[in-house]
């Protein structure tokens, strides 16, 4: 008789019980399904504590490990951010998998389990996609190569192969001028002072973009703190966001009376204005304190550990200057040079300050330079630009390359060079928004207007609430042609800026180009309400295209003060006066310019009288006046020294537009052509083609030689070169009016027409533009239309002299197109 089978003698397949590989019996024996067993007891025989500990434990170093790694090789600290959250957002498949598996003895994935852990796995990639989708989880820097090419003396090019800190991991602060300490004396000179000096050592590290104090002066002034000092918190939170900075620091400083230097500085975050560190360092070296103050500030900016330790960090004194009084005087011409009111020859007077102070400060050197060549004091520039080339060592490098670069482009006439030198720069240390704007303005000054553009637009990614950039932008898009976009561009700045003048002005100039006067009278109007520099100046010129000539006369009579805006608005009111026939009127206030003498330097200014005089009043008629300059001229040209280059060629193109005038061509050529050699030898052609007007000379001259498809190429290049410059300055020569007499005289008529009804769109009611289209159209049998022309014309002339002969044959025109006289 056989013994009845344990349980461990059926088959696990025999049965119901058997399908699911176990009896019931089996399975009640199981400790986690026994009644008595607690929830703690279960979970511990499933093992779940025991996996969930070492996944957490793993994570925690997995996370740990690329922190380390973040800050020993550069990683993105969002990557083991993202490692992080991934693996807790994993947590529930790992719960799910040890609760259901973690016993012992085998056991079978349901379907259930399946779709869990799917469903875990596409919920946790949404999550990381939806938070780390937008920011950089590789390297925090990128390499870069470029080259030497921009050397000189035959010295072949080297690769320089670097690693560039990437956009997103850049700190950008702002600074603002400091405070005073308390219990310290009164010194706004150190106020301006340290944090220059503070932004120059900072700005050593190729993580750190400081913006300096003198980036923010131009807003502050238009919100009522002229000086940038004592401004609130909030004000520079604001501005800070502006600049796209990320970090404001402000501070305060001063000498107490023991002769200590006493700073702190407070460094918050410009979204919420959180403070990050608030820092206090006294001694009594204050270059001592900037270093340490510097030193602390890149750890607060929580700049990678592995960079601190590898990054070059010298001595402020070494990148400045050791003197404190250099230093201040510095500072101050920085904060003048922001000021359109303020005169170069001030902010040069503080750098050759700051400069005998320290002999060896190659910044102080390079920015006298720079304001001794705007002043025309070119032999001096040079010499202060070369001490700042023999002390370069004591530059920081973007301060090399802006040197390097205004060295090839304004001494040695090589602009090619210096763009070369930009590339590397903007290559090297893609952030200098200093970099972009030499690029730019090189190649602006090249009429290389697309590659202008481009550089603003970098620009304009580095700094986007930047207000210089956006109107940059806006000129570039004018000078690509795009006028509808730059209309745009140029309406959302000033709905963005209702307080800034130089808004409207750009609407209006823009509509003014686009042929709608109205709403242009209506901008610049609204810029006039605002006191905006050139608003009036603006709405006289377009009050005069408007044939509203008493309001324009009025303006001009307005505009005039002393110094340079009383000269130039004596210019326009003698252009006024030739304009409207007032011959006699004209002349004598161009005289009375000459006598007088205008602004220094004057020799500059004297030519371009002579030049706009020639312009007014070249006819045969004048021939005897046009003599009288000339003799004037030659007189200056002797008495003048000539070693600049711009000046010679200042002088020369006078000589050559009076000479035009007088009717001796062999004479105005050969003054032409040394111009044009002069040109050539500066490697610079296009610096000076549109500023003295040198294919508009080379157009009346061929005009006047009877070569028109020559002058007509001359005009149409001028036009092109000159027209997206300002407006207003453009129109005291009318080359529209003789790019269409030079097609007429062609034979062309066809460019003729547009080319006057091309300047008509701009200065409908030019006289001198509409009696000759008058004659034109009148030539061709269109008598109604000539007559429509003809009478503005007259209306223009109603004042004229009695004895200008445009209108005595204007009205010989109409008598014999019936209109009779005006």
């Amino acid at each position: 008789m056989s013994s009845p089978a344990s349980p461990d003698d059926h088959p696990q397949t025999g049965g119901p019980s058997g399908s699911k590989g176990a009896s019931a019996e089996d399975r009640s024996h199981r400790p986690d399904s026994a009644p008595d067993r607690s929830t703690l007891g279960a979970l511990l025989y499933r093992r779940v504590p025991q996996v969930l500990a070492g996944y957490l434990g793993v994570t925690w170093t997995l996370f740990e490990l690329m922190q380390w790694l973040t800050e020993q090789y550069l990683l993105s600290p969002y990557l083991g951010r993202a490692l992080l959250l991934g693996l807790l957002l994993l947590l529930p498949s790992v719960l799910v998998v040890t609760y259901r598996h973690g016993r012992p003895g085998p056991d079978r994935w349901t379907s259930a389990e399946r779709w869990t852990l799917t469903g875990n796995g596409v919920v946790a990639v949404l999550v990381l996609v939806f938070v780390f989708g937008d920011v950089e989880l590789g390297s925090m820097v990128r390499t870069v190569q470029t080259s030497t090419a921009d050397t000189v003396g035959g010295t072949p090019p080297e690769k320089v192969i670097r690693q560039v800190p990437k956009k997103q991991f850049r700190r950008r602060v702002a600074l603002f001028y400091f405070d005073k300490a308390e219990s310290a004396r009164a010194d706004t000179a150190l106020r301006r002072a340290a944090p220059t000096a503070l932004r120059t050592d900072l700005e050593q590290d190729p993580f750190v973009s400081a913006l300096s104090p003198a980036w923010f002066d131009e807003e502050l002034k238009r919100r009522g703190y002229e000086a940038g000092l004592g401004v609130p918190l909030g004000l520079k939170r604001e501005v800070a966001q502006e600049a796209n900075a990320g970090y404001v620091l402000a501070g305060r400083v001063g000498t107490t009376g023991t002769g200590q230097t006493v700073l702190s500085i407070q460094l918050r975050e410009t979204e919420t204005g959180d403070l990050v560190a608030e820092r206090r360092f006294e001694g009594d070296d204050l270059f001592g304190i900037i270093d340490r103050a510097s030193a602390q500030l890149k750890q607060d900016l929580d700049l990678p550990d592995g960079h601190l330790e590898r990054t070059t960090d010298l001595p402020v004194t070494q990148v400045f200057t050791s003197s404190v009084a250099a230093a201040k005087h510095y500072a101050q011409g920085r904060y003048l040079r922001r000021f359109p009111d303020t005169t170069d020859r001030s902010v040069a007077r503080e750098y050759g300050r700051a400069t005998s102070a320290d002999t060896t400060f190659a910044l102080g050197h390079f920015r006298e330079g720079q304001a001794l060549w705007r002043l025309g004091k070119r032999e001096r520039a040079r010499q202060a630009l070369g001490s700042a080339k023999r002390h370069s060592y004591r530059l920081s490098e973007s301060w090399k390359y802006e040197l390097k670069a205004l060295r090839f482009f304004r001494l040695e006439g090589r602009p090619e060079a210096a763009l070369k030198v930009c590339e590397r720069w903007t290559s090297l240390r893609p952030y200098d928004l200093d970099g972009w704007r030499l690029k730019a303005n090189i190649h602006a000054r090249q009429l290389q207007h697309e590659q202008a553009l481009s550089s603003y637009r970098r620009m304009l990614a580095l700094a986007p609430e930047s207000d210089d950039v956006k109107r940059g932008i806006v000129g570039a898009l004018l000078r690509t042609g795009q006028r509808e976009k730059a209309l745009r561009k140029a309406e959302s700045y000033a709905k963005a800026n209702p307080e800034d003048e130089s808004g409207p002005l750009l609407v209006g100039t823009i509509r003014w180009r686009l042929g709608q006067l109205e709403r242009a009278g209506r901008a610049y109007r609204r810029a006039k309400r605002m006191d905006a520099r050139d608003a009036r100046t603006y709405l006289s010129a377009l009050n005069q295209a408007r044939g509203q000539f008493e309001a324009a006369l009025s303006g001009i009579k307005e505009e005039a003060s002393e110094g340079e805006e009383r000269f130039q608005a004596g210019i326009r009111r003698s252009h006024h006066h030739w304009l409207r026939g007032r011959i006699g009127r004209s002349q004598a206030v161009l005289d009375s310019l000459w006598t007088a003498g205008p602004p220094a330097p004057g020799g500059y200014q004297r030519f371009s009288l002579a030049v706009r005089a020639c312009d007014y009043h070249g006819p045969p008629g004048q021939r005897s006046y046009i003599s009288e300059l000339l003799g004037r001229l030659e007189a200056l040209k002797q008495d003048v020294s000539t070693s600049a280059r711009v000046y010679e060629i200042n002088a020369r193109a006078a000589l050559a537009r009076c000479n035009v005038a007088a009717g001796r061509l062999t004479e105005a050529q050969r003054h032409l052509e040394h111009v044009k050699t002069l040109v050539e030898r500066s490697g610079t052609p296009q610096l000076y083609r549109l500023p003295f007007d040198l294919d508009y000379l080379w157009g009346r001259l061929r005009e006047a030689q009877g070569r028109h498809e020559d002058a007509a190429a001359r005009y149409e290049q001028y036009i092109e070169d000159s027209f997206p410059r300002s407006l207003f300055f453009r129109t005291l020569r009318l080359p529209r009016l003789r790019l269409a007499l030079a097609y007429q005289k062609a034979g062309r008529p066809g460019e003729a027409r547009a080319a006057y009804q091309g300047a008509l769109a701009l200065y409908p009611a030019y006289p001198r533009l509409n009696y000759r289209y008058a004659q034109f159209l009148a030539n061709r049998g269109r008598r109604e239309a000539a007559r429509t022309h003809l009478r503005r014309a007259l209306e223009g002339w109603a004042p004229a002299d009695a004895d200008f002969r445009p209108k005595q044959r204007a009205e010989t025109l109409a008598d014999s197109l019936g209109l009779g006289v005006v």
